[in-house]
């Protein structure tokens, strides 16, 4: 896996921001289509990188998690006030109706606690590596989905 410049949400390249009005009507959708409901929507910021979709799918709560810049996707145990680490998940179900809906890539568990001494990180500029050398994230999804500030 080479994962490309912007990975850890500095310096993006320009217009590349994840509409959040539009992730968030896509995954509406993908909800409807699951018989789930979205209950909640948290933009990025500073910290965290990404934008984070609540959905209700009786009796369980998934967090969907969309990358700032990148087209990625990961679904998360669903984050409380606080919460730095996030818990990845699978939902093959929710991913097949996302990704019917929209370019993004869903990532897997497997993918997103890939380590990092296996992934190629030569496309990501000297500040990026300047952060992972900082934060030391261990795996791709640490990398990716991040609360750094």
């Amino acid at each position: 896996m080479k994962l490309p410049p912007g990975a850890t949400g500095f310096n993006p390249q320009p217009g590349t921001q994840a509409d959040l009005r539009a992730f968030t009507t896509v995954c509406h959708h993908a909800a409807h289509a699951i018989g789930a409901t979205v209950t909640g929507v948290t933009p990025a910021g500073v910290t965290p990188n990404f934008h984070t979709v609540d959905i209700a799918e009786a009796p369980h709560h998934i967090a969907v998690l969309r990358h700032t810049t990148l087209p990625f996707i990961a679904f998360a145990r669903p984050l409380a006030n606080g919460d730095v680490m996030v818990m990845f998940v699978d939902h093959p179900d929710l991913a097949a109706a996302l990704t019917n809906l929209t370019d993004a890539q869903a990532l897997t568990t497997e993918q997103l606690q890939t380590s990092l001494s296996q992934v190629d990180l030569s496309a990501l500029s000297p500040h990026e590596h300047d952060q992972i050398n900082y934060w030391k994230p261990t795996t791709v999804g640490e990398l990716l989905f991040n609360f750094w500030d």
